[in-house]
């Protein structure tokens, strides 16, 4: 028996199926749709999801797992939600619980991913111990960068090789020292929670795939009254040290993506603010 099925009885041959279909699962005939290569499903569940009678069973996509789409919030409370989130770094000295952590990266899971790979996984930090201990060692990694920058005779090597960067990396060092001897965590500000993405090791898709989720994560937090933001400088420390990569202890087949830091914002925020107004290019004048 086949996993994927057609009721001749009520499909109406609109073709929807057929058409969404990337696998080419599907075929439509004189005598109405028939399903030709049901191995080459990847459950994308596109048939089951635009189907306008029901027709289409999948053993693999119950129904009662594919309720009906409810009320969606119109187009101008999305903007709002939107506009409202903001990047925290500063947040109250409040424990996040893993309940409330749990349901946002449920709430991640139902982001596209190429291929319907759902390939993205969580690994969670709320000890703050061992937060410090990337926090410090991250620090630690810019401020031996920043001594080889400084060296006189490397200068005009480095000047070659990363031109502009050069003084910005230097300004993110001394920021990052400072800040540091200070007492304050200039990498995960103080925050409760940190939140790491990661997909399989190699796949062509996997930091787009991993930016869907955590972004999706942290709309929902927005929601829920927490504040987010999500830490490049951590990505790519984890890039130039196989140190850190072994502190994370993920195993050799899974890479890290995108972090993301959590907790109850210090200062709630009353105004949202303007962004640039993209510039848009119609079609290529190379071509």
């Amino acid at each position: 028996m086949s996993n994927i099925t057609i009721d001749r009885q009520i499909c109406i041959g609109c073709g929807a199926c057929v058409a969404l279909c990337t696998r080419q699962v599907f075929e439509r005939r004189a005598d109405g749709v028939a399903v030709i290569n049901p191995a080459r499903c990847n459950v994308c569940g596109h048939c089951i999801a635009v189907c306008p009678v029901d027709a289409i069973t999948h053993v693999r996509l119950p129904p009662e797992r594919c309720p009906p789409i409810g009320l969606l919030p119109n187009l101008n409370m999305l903007i709002d939600a939107f506009r409202a989130r903001r990047s925290v770094r500063i947040y109250q000295d409040r424990p996040l619980s893993r309940d409330t952590i749990r349901q946002l990266v449920d709430l991640a899971r139902w982001v596209p991913s190429a291929g319907n790979s759902q390939q993205v996984d969580w690994l969670v930090f709320d000890d703050r111990a061992q937060i410090k201990k990337l926090s410090d060692q991250i620090v630690a990694l810019f401020s031996r960068a920043a001594r080889w920058l400084r060296f006189p005779l490397l200068k005009p090597l480095w000047a070659w090789v990363l031109g502009k960067r050069v003084q910005s990396l230097l300004n993110s060092a001394n920021w990052m020292e400072q800040q540091h001897a200070q007492g304050r965590d200039p990498i995960f500000f103080d925050a409760p929670a940190l939140l790491i993405a990661h997909t399989r090791r190699g796949a062509p898709f996997g930091r787009d795939d991993a930016v869907y989720a955590a972004y999706n994560l942290m709309l929902g937090a927005q929601q829920m009254g927490l504040g987010s933001c999500q830490i490049g400088f951590f990505i790519v420390a984890l890039s130039l040290s196989r140190k850190l990569r072994r502190m994370l202890g993920l195993p050799n087949n899974r890479q890290p993506q995108v972090a993301v830091v959590l907790g109850y914002p210090r200062y709630p925020f009353r105004r949202t603010l303007p962004r640039r107004q993209p510039e848009i290019t119609w079609n290529s004048t190379a071509l």
